[in-house]
């Protein structure tokens, strides 16, 4: 099974070139399975405008319903950017849409995924969070009108930008709390949001897993790579516990980071 992860691609429209590098990527995706978008894949993407489609986010949506014509699965989770994503992605793409995190049996993995702001982010951040996604907050952007939102988004997301540059605390609070994963029985926890790309092996109470982070699209073009079924590489450590990967367990040449 090949898996296919991005992260922060932080689209902000159709002038964006990093539209267009994805949608060729996404078009050039050939013998996958899956296509995981870990969150931010948009600047900004609020579900409050029903039936309502981002004009600016026709190039990478119409390749994504090329991808589901093809038969290949898609699972979004949301991010700090792109939340209320359940109406359009599915119902009319068809995809599994999560808003916090997803933690089930793919592959025979015990996955964790998660976009990582819900984890990284503190008491204030989880309140802007349930603000965002309130049904105050809906009424007061379907008022105000897509066009109007859109315009305050980029000029947020512009200030935001250069305030937030804590990268690194982010990635060791999503490190700490991939560790509670593993113990508790993941066999990969895979986080976006801290633009850190990375595949690691860690050991928690015993247990051993990967904890990988696609990185950010935006900034690398980068993305991960999942392929199951394959020979671990000699001397690699098998998964331990009650989910394991066909045949040889969950190790770390079972994910390849990649950039095109």
């Amino acid at each position: 099974m090949k898996i296919v992860f991005v992260a922060d691609a932080h689209l902000k429209g159709l002038d964006d070139p990093n539209q267009k590098g994805l949608v060729e990527f996404l078009d050039s995706l050939t013998g996958i399975d899956t296509l995981v978008l870990l969150g931010d894949i948009f600047d900004f993407w609020t579900g409050c405008f029903k039936g309502y489609v981002y004009p600016q986010y026709m190039p990478v949506l119409d390749s994504l319903m090329r991808l589901r014509r093809r038969g290949i699965n898609i699972i979004c989770l949301e991010g700090n950017h792109d939340f209320s994503m359940g109406a359009f992605f599915e119902k009319d793409l068809g995809a599994r849409v999560y808003s916090d995190f997803f933690e089930g049996d793919i592959d025979g993995v015990r996955m964790y995924l998660a976009h990582g702001d819900a984890i990284a982010g503190g008491t204030g951040h989880a309140l802007w969070r349930r603000i965002l996604r309130s049904r105050l907050f809906c009424l007061i952007m379907r008022v105000a009108g897509p066009r109007f939102v859109w315009d305050t988004a980029m000029r947020m997301s512009t200030k935001s930008r250069a305030y937030n540059k804590g990268y690194e605390n982010i990635e060791t609070r999503l490190k700490a709390f991939a560790l509670e994963r593993i113990q508790a029985g993941a066999g990969a926890a895979i986080f976006g949001h801290s633009h850190v790309a990375g595949v690691h092996m860690e050991n928690a109470g015993g247990k051993t897993a990967v904890y990988a982070n696609p990185g950010s699209w935006a900034a690398d073009r980068s993305y991960l790579l999942y392929e199951g079924g394959g020979q671990p590489p000699e001397g690699a450590q098998p998964l331990q516990g009650k989910f394991k990967t066909r045949k040889h367990g969950t190790h770390e040449a079972d994910f390849k980071l990649k950039k095109i």
